[in-house]
This record gives C-alpha cells, structure tokens and sequence, in this order.
C-alpha cells in the first residue's frame, strides 16, 4: 500500500515536472524571440536617431566650417606671403597670429612633424608615427602647394571636434596649418553629438556606448584612457579595419563566462558633403544584453515559484485520490476480514521476489485450519469469522518484517519469506502450531481446530511461482495425510 502512494506521488510529481518544464520552456522560447525582436527594433532605432543626428551635426557645422574656412585660407596665404620675405620660421612671433585670429597656428616640416605651434600639446606631434595615412595625406598636399580646407574633424591629441586648413610653402619645405577648436563655438553647444550619445545611454539600458571614430582609428571626445581602435581587443581591430576598407557594416560579439554578451557595431557614415579626410566615419556602437538577461532570470524564478505550487497541488491531488480510492484500493489489496493480503497481492509480491534474480531463497508456508467447517457447523459462520480473525493475528504476529502473510480464501492462509533457510521455516511453523494449540487450551471454540503446514524453499532464481506453490502445496497434503497439527518441509535437492 505504501509502495503503491510512494509511486503514484512520484509519478504525479514527475508529471508535474514535466508539464511545468514543458510550459516554461516553450514560455522561455517566445520570451527570447520577442526579446530578440524588440532588441532589433530598440537597436535600429538607436543607429537611426545616430545617423539622423550625425547629419544633422554634419549640416550645423558644414555653416560653421564654411565660416571658418575662408577666414584660415586668408591667414594661411598671407602667412605664406611673409614667408616668402623671412624664412626663419623660429623667428616668427605665432602668439600674435592667436591673438589676432583666436585661432591655433602650427608648422609642420618634410617629416610630418610639428615642430612649431601656438597649441602647446601638439608640439613635436610625428603624423608618421601616429598617423599614418594622414601623413601621406599631408605630403600630397605638400606637394601641390594648394589650399585644403578640412571638415570637422577629430584631434590626434585631444580627441575633440576641431577645425583645420592647410596650405604649403612654395620650395616645399613646411606645411602651414590654421586650426580651431570647436567645442566652446555656440554651435557645438547647440549640435553636440557626444551630448547626444551620452542621453541616448542613459535612456537605454542595454546600450553601453556610443562613439565616432576618425580616420586612423581616433575616438571623438573619449573621457577614459581608450584614445583609438588600436586599444581595444584585436578582433574589434580586424572589424574595424574590415568596416573602413568595405564600407559595411560588422558586428562583434563577446561572451563572459556570467552569460553577459557585448555587442560591438561598427557602422560606416559618409558626410554628405565631401570634408577631405574627415568624411568618412566609423559610428562604434556597444550593447550589452542586461535586459535579457534580467528577464530570463525572472523567467527562471517563475518557473521554480510555479514547480512548487504545482508539486503543492500534485500533493493535494493525491490526497483527494487517496480520500476516494483508498477503499476500492484496500479491497483490491486486502483480505476484507481478517487485514491481511489477499491472493492477488500475493501474486504480485511473489513475481516482483523472482524478478529479483540476484535474491533467491523464497520461503512459502502454506497453512489450513484442520477441522474448520466443523467450527461453522456447530457454532456458526459468524464465530467461524472470528478464529479466521484470530489465526490471521496470529501469524502476523509471529512473523518479521521480511515476510508476508496473506489469505487464499477460506481457511487457506500462506507466509512468504524472504532469503529464508529451512531452519527459519521450521521454526516459524513451529511457532504457528504451538500458538494454535495454547489456543485450543484457551477457547472451547478452538478444541476441534488445530493447523497443518507445508513449506518449501525457491531452488533456483528462476523458479517460478507456480513451481514455488505447488512444492509447498505437496508438504501441507503430507501434513494433513500424516495426522493433520504438524509441519513438513519438502525439498527435490
């Protein structure tokens, strides 16, 4: 009966696993689409508002670079011009030229050095070392000895947004160059796009940074340690690289061991109008996955606060099943009078003992109450009831915890045992014989009644039941043929 709870809870318990598992994975799956789906749509609507932004900058500034552009050719040409009438550049007072244009002023040589400035921290800059296709840039326009007016473009050394011209000596020998910081112009007050990009990450969650990149890989406006691209993880190098020279759009993405994914964009823009080297940009756009994260974190408590209350409800369940098949099971299981097994649980426990090959030894006691109908016929079915009652008490009594006592019908009664030996039988039939006979001292109902035994044991384990029974059927007939209140022991070895 315990045996039969314990597996229809573990069964309920199981399915109810199953089930909740089930669900909540399914759940799980439509949750991570319709994340997946508003990650897309949460991230092309950031690279918009970037895109529409950076234009619109481009735009605001493309006025401010117009301005400041005819201002510088002048100064550069006439710059040049006293260039002509004294060549010592290290005489020239540069300061005066700030002054007067509010304006930075440098000079760079034939090896792409600035070797004089009004900007102090560019003094002594290598574009070579630092820059390398800016230099090649720079000796071109060398070369040409033409007027370049650049767009708004990112400071080697500062990182911020600045304004810069250039304009050549005539023997070759120096490039001049005028340039303006832009980041105190109303202008950029009023179009500031690192502005921009830190509200667009302080309104998204999942969005970590937002910046541009130059040419040569220089971050616009960096406020920590990471100046350019060549400082970060080789492989967001290599997409870098691979974003500039195609002029396509990569995705990197970077998994730690706590399930955090960053994912790295790197989308090329192109200023409408053409800005020499500062038209084209890299946009690098960093996300990271903490709402997904979060939600399956929750997605995963639910599922555990859902197991328990449904393990909750399959413990109830099976109490209002036990409520309502505890008699039809104990029926099925029991000898309705006497509580003990009945032959059909006798059965079942005899063939789950032989399943169990590694267990032989099954010991069978089968027993008869001599005389019984004799009982029924002078004191009547209902006393004939009670010493069935009785002899089931006894033998419950005298039996352990291994064994088992069930009732074939009328006063046909068995003891299974197992891992039994002969001595054990003998003495367990002893027992039972001895009882019956105090009770026969005891009771005048009992004087006519007396009980023949026949046990056997299993040879091998693949003996069977039937086998079993019938050997054990044999000894209780040599019982009652030798005189009936007496215990045989039959064996074929």
């Amino acid at each position: 009966m315990k045996n039969l709870w314990a597996k229809l809870l573990v069964s309920l318990l199981l399915f109810t696993v199953i089930i909740v598992s089930v669900i909540t994975l399914v759940n799980r799956q439509l949750l991570v689409q319709d994340i997946k789906q508003q990650q897309y749509e949460s991230r092309t609507l950031i690279e918009n508002h970037i895109l529409s932004d950076m234009q619109a900058v481009d735009k605001a500034y493309l006025y401010l670079d117009n301005a400041y552009a005819e201002s510088m050719e002048v100064e550069l040409r006439a710059s040049i011009k006293y260039y002509e009438s004294d060549p010592d550049i290290y005489s020239w007072n540069l300061n005066e030229i700030k002054n007067r244009t509010g304006m930075d002023f440098f000079i760079i040589d034939e090896h792409n050095t600035v070797i004089l400035t009004t900007y102090e921290p560019s003094l002594d800059l290598e574009f070579s070392e630092c820059c390398v296709n800016f230099a090649a840039l720079l000796d071109d326009r060398r070369n040409s000895g033409e007027y370049y007016s650049d767009g708004i473009d990112i400071s080697a050394i500062t990182n911020e947004l600045w304004k810069y011209s250039y304009l050549a000596t005539k023997d070759g020998k120096y490039l001049f160059e005028m340039g303006r910081e832009l980041k105190s112009s109303p202008i950029f007050e009023s179009f500031n796009f690192l502005q921009t990009a830190e509200n667009l990450v302080m309104k998204y969650d999942d969005l970590n940074n937002v910046r541009i990149i130059g040419d040569e890989g220089f971050f616009l406006g960096s406020k920590d340690d990471i100046k350019t691209i060549h400082q970060l993880d080789q492989e967001l190098q290599m997409a870098y690289n691979k974003s500039y020279e195609n002029s396509g759009k990569v995705e990197v993405l970077i998994e730690s061991n706590d399930g955090v994914v960053e994912t790295h964009q790197l989308i090329p823009y192109f200023a409408e109008d053409q800005l020499g080297n500062s038209t084209k940009r890299i946009i690098y756009i960093e996300y990271n996955n903490h709402t997904e994260l979060q939600l399956l974190r929750k997605n995963t408590q639910n599922f555990w606060i859902i197991l328990v209350f449904a393990m909750g409800i399959a413990g109830i369940l099976l109490l209002i099943i036990s409520k309502i098949l505890k008699g039809t099971i104990i029926s099925a299981t029991y000898d309705p009078l006497t509580g003990v097994y009945n032959r059909s649980s006798y059965i079942q426990y005899m063939e789950q003992l032989i399943l169990e090959k590694n267990k032989a030894h099954i010991g069978l006691l089968l027993i008869d109450l001599d005389n019984f109908k004799q009982v029924n016929d002078q004191y009547g079915h209902l006393e004939g009831d009670e010493v069935l009652k009785q002899l089931a008490g006894i033998l419950k009594e005298v039996v352990d915890k291994k064994s088992f006592v069930a009732r074939f019908g009328g006063d046909e009664f068995a003891i299974v045992v197992k891992n039994a030996n002969e001595q054990e039988l003998h003495k367990l039939a002893n027992e039972v014989i001895t009882r019956v006979r105090k009770k026969q001292q005891d009771y005048a109902t009992w004087e006519l009644l007396s009980v023949s035994i026949g046990g056997t044991i299993q040879e091998t384990p693949q003996e069977t039941e039937a086998s079993i029974f019938m050997r054990s059927d044999q000894a209780l007939y040599q019982s009652k043929n030798k005189g009936k209140d007496q215990y045989t022991f039959f064996s074929i070895l």
